[in-house]
Order: structure tokens, then C-alpha cells, then sequence
């Protein structure tokens, strides 16, 4: 009988962690993305506007701010968080790992893997930081 029970024991381990990993996914940072001005060129100030906005639009919030450095932070529900870190100029950004609270972060086979919904994330904040902001027209008979 204890034989049986310990057989069941680690049985239910394995089939935990095998569970856990199932819910990991290789961690992808993103090498400078490149963004293009439809008029003039944009300036660092504006790259910088750019993700800001684009960040707190979809729930991340700056932690540290540095002329061509910030670093940002999601909170999902109180229970999950992401740190990144975000590198940018004129030209464009990029945007890197820094840590996470409850993701399943590790490092394994030299590989960075973290919990699916990180990427999700860093994708959809890569989107709205690349998708232009159009210009709002001026409203008829408004001075200009």
C-alpha cells in the first residue's frame, strides 16, 4: 500500500510540473523596431511621447525615465507583474526583459522562458508604440 501511494505521490508531481511548463514559452525581446514618420522625421522627445502613451494606454506605467531610457511595468490583476526596459533615439526602440513577478520565469538549455501572456503583452505594446498617431483634424471654421 505504501509503495502504491508513493508511486501516486510522484506521479501527481510530474503530471503538476509537466502542467506548469506546458504554460511557458520561449521569452522573445525585441532588437531595435524601426519607426517611420509619414512628415518629417521624429525627434527622441517624440519617440519618447510615443511609447509613453502608447504604454500607459494599455496599462504599463513608466518606473524610471532617462533621456533614451525608461523602464515600464504591467500589473495584471495585482498578481502578475512584468519590468522592461525600453531603448530609444529618433530612429525607433527596442524593448528587453528586465524581471517579472509570477510568470514562470527561468533560464533553461540556454534558453529564456517565461509565461505566454508576456509575450502577448510585449507585442501588444510594441503595436501600439509602432502604429502612427494620425493627426486630428481641425474642426470646420476652427483658425488654424
Amino acid at each position: 500500500m505504501n509503495l502504491l501511494k508513493t508511486s501516486s505521490c510522484i506521479l501527481a508531481l510530474a503530471l503538476c510540473s509537466g502542467a506548469a511548463m506546458a504554460r511557458q514559452a520561449v521569452l522573445i525581446d525585441h532588437p531595435k523596431i524601426l519607426l517611420l514618420a509619414d512628415g518629417p522625421p521624429l525627434t527622441e522627445q517624440q519617440v519618447r511621447a510615443r511609447i509613453i502613451n502608447a504604454a500607459q494606454n494599455i496599462g504599463w506605467q513608466p518606473t524610471k525615465d532617462d533621456p533614451g531610457h525608461m523602464e515600464l511595468m504591467y500589473d495584471k490583476a495585482g498578481q502578475y507583474q512584468a519590468y522592461i526596459e525600453v531603448n530609444y533615439d529618433a530612429a525607433g526602440f527596442d524593448i528587453n526583459y528586465v524581471r517579472s513577478n509570477n510568470l514562470n520565469y527561468e533560464e533553461r538549455d540556454g534558453q529564456r522562458r517565461i509565461h505566454p501572456g508576456y509575450n502577448r503583452w510585449i507585442k501588444n505594446l510594441n503595436k501600439q508604440i509602432s502604429t502612427p498617431v494620425a493627426p486630428v483634424p481641425a474642426a470646420p471654421g476652427a483658425e488654424q
